[in-house]
């Protein structure tokens, strides 16, 4: 979720071409801790099917130019265009070189955004004004790592590697689904943080929510799946607006899915939560 600080952001340039600078072969002390920390940190792991798999959009030691030109052409088939640099207020990105670290990190992400993309009906993007993917090596919002986040003021999504490789593959998926939640509910509410009565009204009588997603940030927050009635994840619990996109990350994520479903079965609220956003992402399309 985005910082309420940061918003809004300022600059995405569009930049098609990959960098010349090359970087090491073996991966250096300060990155393998890095990795280290950042499957340590992982939200996700303990709710991950480690057994699914994405298929790589390119062969072993494609090109960052050439991963590049693969997604371009696949985001176009989508009418979305890629964005490899993002510049922001209170916050921190860098873009993709041609080191043999960053050719990984590119086409690992891409193997899970580009297919998550493609699992939404034909013209969601262009009813939810949604025109480009921001694809970057590192993202960090007021000190804090981030693999995905909405940026509506530039009609985009944003998606960082992040060490990507430490962490559960299907669970990147499921931020990819998350986070265009939100920018749909910015530009169904103008706000990321309303207070939806007709969603309110679906919880149980004893739910209470928290003080926004920011808050679990740091602290080896683990994203436990169904923790009480009417939510689908801990993480659900932080605020309506995760609950939102908690609820659409779940059912759009095949790894996710049928365990929504199944709990869905015996719990009301969560079933009925799920349709509702059924129904909104059929508003935005005649085909779903």
């Amino acid at each position: 979720m985005p910082s309420r600080r940061v918003l809004p952001l300022l600059i995405c340039a569009l930049l098609l071409g990959g960098c010349a600078s090359v970087g090491m072969d073996t991966p250096s002390a300060a990155h393998t801790e890095a990795f280290e920390r950042a499957a340590r940190q992982d939200s996700m792991r303990s709710e991950c099917d480690w057994g699914v798999r994405y298929a790589p959009v390119a062969p072993e030691g494609a090109s960052v130019a050439q991963l590049q030109a693969i997604a371009t052409a696949r985001l176009a088939a989508m009418r979305l265009a890629p964005a490899w640099t993002l510049a922001m207020p209170g916050g921190e990105a860098r873009a993709f070189t041609d080191s043999k670290e960053d050719r990984a990190g590119l086409q690992l992400l891409l193997s899970i955004v580009l297919p998550a993309m493609e699992r939404y009906p034909a013209g969601v993007f262009a009813q939810t004004g949604l025109r480009h993917v921001v694809l970057v090596k590192d993202l960090s919002v007021d000190g804090q790592r981030r693999l995905a986040m909405p940026a509506p003021e530039i009609d985009s999504v944003v998606y960082a590697d992040n060490m990507l490789a430490a962490m559960c593959p299907s669970g990147m998926e499921l931020r990819v689904h998350h986070e265009y939640y939100h920018f749909i509910e910015y530009r169904l509410f103008n706000d990321f943080y309303y207070r939806d009565p007709v969603w309110l009204a679906l919880n149980p009588p004893d739910t209470a929510y928290g003080q926004g997603g920011a808050t679990a940030y740091g602290k080896g927050f683990q994203n436990l799946g169904h923790p009480q009635p009417g939510l689908v994840s801990r993480y659900a619990a932080y605020g309506p607006e995760e609950d939102k996109a908690e609820v659409f990350g779940w059912m759009m994520t095949p790894a996710y899915a049928p365990r929504l479903e199944q709990w869905s079965l015996t719990d009301a609220a969560l079933s009925a939560k799920r349709q509702l956003l059924r129904q909104v992402l059929g508003s935005k399309t005649a085909s779903y």
